[in-house]
């Protein structure tokens, strides 16, 4: 990210956008505390203790409001501390790394979460991005439209291809840049339209990184969580159809064989971790 576009606040304990530091301020929230404290206008997701998020309405100069969503971050007790360790778990990603992600979406095109702001206060730290426009998420939109007694019609179909080919060319730019998501499934692909779910935007970048070249394992388990969460709904024609698209950008030339054995494998993997643990 440019250092132009980043305003240090709040003695160092809050980076901002530029272009949203005058909304931050006419809201009160230029400060970590402000950000840390406020009770939010409506709970979004609380998966773990340690990380919360809620959406922020933050008012305009026009008057109107905009959606914002705030991720929160505390650290860990010392007991869940020592059950990471125990379990040979590495210690979950704070909001430093969703922050760059989102910029390095943002500069390499990719649809994302546009950034607002990140801070960090002794072991707690915060993301703020602004609202993403949808309707619905993307494994809400095939379930309605391909899910067990929803019929299929021409239309639908239609659609089933441009999300495929929207899907394959997401991943194959980020895949390019270097990056992999670790949560790839369709439930954090969110869709612009009840019609065609176009377009779609890819969130829940908390644990998103970048390599030079992205290792085969990463691809591997990147793309295996996509299969596991959709391998009700496609068929070997919609998968070749995705390979065509993906590769066209990210080439994995002789390997692509072994690749996709490897791929199925891990997705039985992540089937039975998922029963298993009833997730």
């Amino acid at each position: 990210m440019s250092d132009s576009k980043i305003a240090i606040i709040d003695r160092g304990r809050l980076e901002v956008n530029r272009a949203f530091l005058l909304l931050l301020e006419s809201n009160g929230l230029e400060t970590f505390k402000a950000l840390m404290s406020h009770p939010g206008h409506a709970v979004a997701k609380c998966v773990i203790k340690e990380r919360n998020t809620v959406r922020l309405d933050l008012k305009t100069e026009s008057g109107e409001k905009r959606p914002f969503f705030l991720k929160r971050y505390v650290p860990p007790t010392a007991r869940d501390r020592l059950k990471t360790y125990l379990r040979l778990n590495r210690p979950a990603p704070g909001a430093r790394q969703e922050w760059h992600a989102m910029w390095i979406f943002l500069q390499v095109s990719i649809p994302g979460p546009v950034p607002v702001a990140w801070g960090k206060d002794g072991g707690s730290s915060l993301v703020l991005s602004e609202g993403v426009s949808h309707v619905m998420r993307l494994s809400e939109w095939v379930d309605r439209n391909l899910g067990e007694g929803s019929g299929i019609n021409p239309q639908v179909l239609s659609s089933k291809r441009k999300i495929i080919e929207e899907v394959a060319n997401i991943v194959a730019r980020m895949h390019s840049a270097g990056l992999h998501h670790q949560d790839l499934y369709l439930c954090h692909f969110l869709c612009g339209s009840e019609q065609d779910g176009l377009p779609l935007t890819l969130i829940d970048l908390q644990r998103v990184k970048r390599h030079r070249r992205l290792p085969r394992r990463w691809q591997v388990k990147d793309l295996a969580q996509l299969h596991f969460s959709s391998a009700q709904y496609i068929t070997r024609q919609d998968i070749r159809r995705f390979w065509k698209v993906y590769n066209s950008t990210y080439h994995t030339g002789r390997r692509k064989i072994p690749l996709w054995h490897s791929i199925l494998r891990k997705s039985q993997r992540i089937r039975r971790h998922t029963l298993k643990h009833r997730l």
